[in-house]
C-alpha cells in the first residue's frame, strides 16, 4: 500500500482556480534485529553497524525522548538502553525490499534510528515507540507477534502515536474507495473548470446574458459542495495515512507481498 498525501482544491468564486493534487510515496516501516533467525545479508549488515556504534555515547536528546515514553506509559520499568541516529540504516532497506527504508532497530540494547525521520515528529514518534515496544517485550518467539502488537496497540489507544490499526484488507478497501474518489474529483473539478472559462468569457463579452449573475451563483455552489467534498476526502486520506504508517512492523512475506501490489 502506497501513502496518499492530501488534496488541495482552490475555487469559491468565478475566477479562482480549481485543481486537484495527488502525490504518492512508500511509508517508512521499522524492523528490528531481535529474534534474528537466519543471518541474511540485511542482517549481517544490521550486526555490523550495531558493532561498529557498540562504543560511541548515546544521544541526550533521543535518551529524553525515550525516558519521557518510559516515565508516561511503562512506569519507568524499561531497560535504560543507548539511542543513537544512525544514516547506514539506509544501505539495509533495500537488502530487505525494493523501496524499503529502515526506520529503526535495536539489539535489546542499543536503538538505532534512521536521520531520515527526525524531520518528521509523527514518524520519528512512531518509530520510536516501535523499538521501544521491542525493548518491553524481548525475546517474543514471533518479531512482531500477538504479544508486541498488543503492547503496541495500547500505546496507540494512549495517544503515544498517532496511528489507526487496519488489516491488510481494509487497507485495500480503503485504498480502492479513495481511487474512485479521486477520479470523481478530478471529473468534477475539470466540468467546473469548463464552466468557469464558459463565464468568465461571457463575463468579458460585450453583452453578457441577463441571466449571468444567476448561472454564477449556480457556479459558486457547485465549487463550494465540491470543496466540502474535497474536504471530507482529505479526511479519508488522513485516515488511510494512518493506517498504513502504523508501525506494527512488516515480515518479509508481507512486505514483499506489499511490494508486489502497490
Amino acid at each position: 500500500m502506497r501513502r496518499l498525501l492530501l488534496v488541495v482544491l482552490v475555487g469559491v468564486v468565478v475566477g479562482a482556480g480549481v485543481a486537484v493534487y495527488l502525490r504518492r510515496t512508500v511509508p517508512l516501516v521499522t524492523t528490528s534485529a531481535a529474534a534474528a533467525a537466519e543471518k541474511t545479508e540485511d542482517r549481517k549488515r544490521t550486526e555490523e553497524i550495531f558493532a561498529a556504534n557498540a562504543d560511541l555515547a548515546g544521544d541526550a536528546d533521543l535518551a529524553s525522548a525515550y525516558q519521557a515514553i518510559n516515565a508516561e506509559y511503562f512506569e519507568n520499568r524499561l531497560p535504560a538502553v543507548r539511542l543513537r541516529w544512525e544514516a547506514r540504516l539506509d544501505e539495509v532497506g533495500p537488502m530487505i525490499a525494493e523501496n524499503f527504508r529502515m526506520g529503526g532497530v535495536t539489539d535489546g540494547k542499543m536503538i538505532l534510528l534512521n536521520p531520515a525521520i527526525q524531520e518528521h515528529a509523527d514518524e520519528f514518534r512512531r518509530v520510536l515507540c516501535h523499538e521501544i515496544v521491542h525493548i518491553a517485550v524481548p525475546g517474543e518467539s514471533q518479531e512482531h507477534g500477538p504479544v508486541f502488537q498488543r503492547y503496541l496497540k495500547q500505546l496507540a489507544d494512549r495517544g503515544a502515536f498517532r496511528g489507526i490499526v487496519a488489516t491488510e484488507h481494509e487497507k485495500r478497501e480503503r485504498r480502492l474507495a479513495l481511487d474512485r474518489q479521486i477520479a470523481d474529483l478530478s471529473a468534477q473539478a475539470n466540468v467546473l473548470a469548463q464552466m468557469k472559462a464558459a463565464l468568465e468569457a461571457e463575463a468579458s463579452g460585450p453583452q453578457p446574458a441577463a441571466d449571468l449573475a444567476d448561472r454564477t451563483t449556480i457556479y459558486n455552489d457547485r465549487v463550494r459542495r465540491h470543496n466540502d467534498a474535497v474536504v471530507d476526502f482529505n479526511r479519508s486520506i488522513e485516515d488511510y495515512n494512518l493506517m498504513v504508517t502504523y508501525p506494527d512492523g512488516l515480515d518479509r512475506e508481507r512486505l514483499s507481498r506489499q511490494n508486489s501490489v502497490g
